[in-house]
């Protein structure tokens, strides 16, 4: 065959098997990194086994690569993971909640905490702190409404009044079911069309971005915030039972009558003096745990507002007027219950109570853990209800007794805040599987409680008396719930009629309620 012949399918195949070869040989590395193989671990582990087991080469992790790697290397360092971006560890170190470790650090890894800018931020840059509508100035929405609970956008609030822009009126619910409140915050809440606001405020003004709450009257009541969220979770019936929602956090809550100190301002010279802090209805530590992006606006706030030279519109206001609310039910209705006819994700409260939980590591904690038992009283209080101290003491001995036999944790705590830190209560409630105690707000923080099929209220009433509101919380919840007059006990199903109940001493059958109390934690 001549030189210059063709060449046949031996010869192609070996030029093509030799150049295969060569560029898979030449680029070594990069042939095992396709096949997802570590270069210089293969490398080690080769030059290993013909004797030449030393390397200078070092890893991305600073250390030797996988097949070089000996026995006083594995001494220094050990066998930790060590992840790009990462501290070197089993994945634990890279978050820790709040009073676990030496010194009670708390934190998150950074892709858990996410970018600086949410999506609110996100969104919204510094030159749109101001929007110019021109003719198109918003108008108000109705979004959700129960009497005294209103979900609104677009609310305008310029020089001293409260308006609502709209050229369809009747479309919107009456005023005095929405908002019936005045006092030195405002005045009656007022329609305005479009011609109207335009003539009143001209043709641009500034935004307040997000969702705002709003108590619109000046009565503090620790159910405010409680309403507030059921009203708000509408707007997401499908939050999971792990109480994930796409629903934004309220940036800010309003209470547009009521200064931020009760007490008179004192001399210039002495500003170092404490001062007396206006009632909210609940504790200013709880706002900040478990709605961490929650700011307390107050009058003095509200009034900057109206002394500006432009309006402002809430994006979205979520308005709670116990006022209007009690308008609209009956008397042996609670005030806050309107929001409860909404229809709601049964795990609507979640979003909030798994906060709270985490804010005291408590959220994971597993079903084997020992039951926990919290009796709230207030024998220390010097005005309101209280047990007969024969009683109290009786049912503190039981309680006891129960927990020492049964290996239950009891926690016996005064409602008082000169005796109980807020933090040790509410680290007790969140655990709790039964909380008890006489009637009142204060048992509201069982909201806060432990789901489980064993979670369970009892409440404690004077002869003849009841009150719907814990029963109310409670069944919203799926909790379980029992009201006590003496040794009487009473369930959902066989609840007494209504009654007021007084502040007077209240009688209570300790052997009795801890039986209740056996019964409760027994449930599957």
């Amino acid at each position: 065959m001549r030189w210059l012949a063709p060449l046949d399918r031996r010869e192609i195949t070996l030029i093509l098997f030799s150049l295969c070869t060569y560029f898979l040989a030449f680029n070594f590395e990069t042939s095992l990194r396709l096949l997802g193989i570590d270069p210089l671990a293969s490398q080690g582990a080769f030059f290993r086994k013909i004797g030449l087991g030393k390397t200078k080469l070092i890893g991305n992790d600073g250390r030797k690569p996988q097949g070089w790697r000996d026995a006083l290397e594995t001494e220094i360092f050990g066998d930790w993971r060590w992840d790009e971006n990462h501290i070197a560890g089993d994945g634990e170190e890279r978050s820790q909640s709040s009073g676990n470790g030496r010194h009670g650090a708390t934190w998150i890894g950074s892709q858990a905490a996410g970018d600086l800018l949410g999506e609110v931020f996100g969104n919204i840059t510094v030159d749109q702190a101001l929007q110019v509508w021109g003719e198109d100035i918003p108008q108000t929405k109705v979004v959700k409404h129960v009497p005294g609970y209103t979900i609104l956008d677009n609310v305008m609030i310029f020089n001293g009044s409260v308006y609502l822009v709209t050229e369809d009126e009747k479309s919107f619910p009456p005023m005095a079911s929405m908002v019936a409140t005045v006092g030195n915050g405002f005045a009656e809440w007022k329609f305005l069309s479009k011609p109207q606001a335009l003539a009143h405020v001209g043709d641009y003004g500034s935004i307040i971005r997000g969702v705002s709450w709003m108590q619109a009257d000046s009565d503090p009541h620790n159910s405010t915030l409680f309403a507030l969220w059921r009203l708000y979770s509408t707007l997401d019936t499908s939050i999971d039972y792990n109480g994930l929602t796409h629903l934004p956090p309220p940036q800010r809550m309003l209470f547009p009558h009521n200064r931020f100190f009760t007490d008179a301002n004192p001399d210039f010279s002495k500003h170092w003096l404490r001062r007396v802090r206006v009632d909210t209805g609940f504790h200013p530590y709880l706002a900040k745990a478990a709605f961490p992006h929650l700011t307390m606006l107050y009058y003095e706030d509200w009034e900057d507002y109206h002394k500006m030279v432009v309006p402002f519109f809430f994006e979205r206001l979520v308005v709670a007027d116990r006022q209007a609310a009690g308008l609209s039910v009956n008397s042996e209705q609670p005030t806050f219950s309107p929001p409860f006819d909404l229809e709601a994700s049964k795990n609507w409260w979640e979003p909030v109570r798994r906060t709270l939980a985490l804010y005291f590591d408590a959220y994971d904690e597993k079903a084997k853990d020992k039951k926990v038992i919290t009796y709230l009283h207030r024998q220390s209080e010097s005005t309101g209800p209280k047990l007969v101290s024969e009683d109290h003491d009786a049912l503190v001995r039981a309680l006891q007794k129960l927990g020492r036999s049964r290996g239950y944790v009891v926690h016996l705590v005064s409602t008082s805040t000169i005796e109980t830190d807020w933090s040790v209560k509410m680290g007790a409630v969140v655990r709790s599987s039964v909380i008890l105690g006489v009637h009142g707000n204060h048992l509201f923080d069982c909201v806060f409680m432990k789901p489980s099929p064993q979670a369970t209220l009892m409440e404690f009433f004077p002869a003849d008396t009841f009150a719907h509101d814990r029963e109310l919380t409670a069944h919203s919840l799926g909790f379980h719930y029992v009201a006590w007059q003496g040794n009487q006990e009473f369930t959902s199903e066989n609840l007494p009629k209504p009654s007021p109940p007084s502040d007077g001493p209240v009688h209570v059958d300790a052997d009795a309620v801890i039986q209740a109390v056996q019964k409760a934690l027994s449930h599957a």
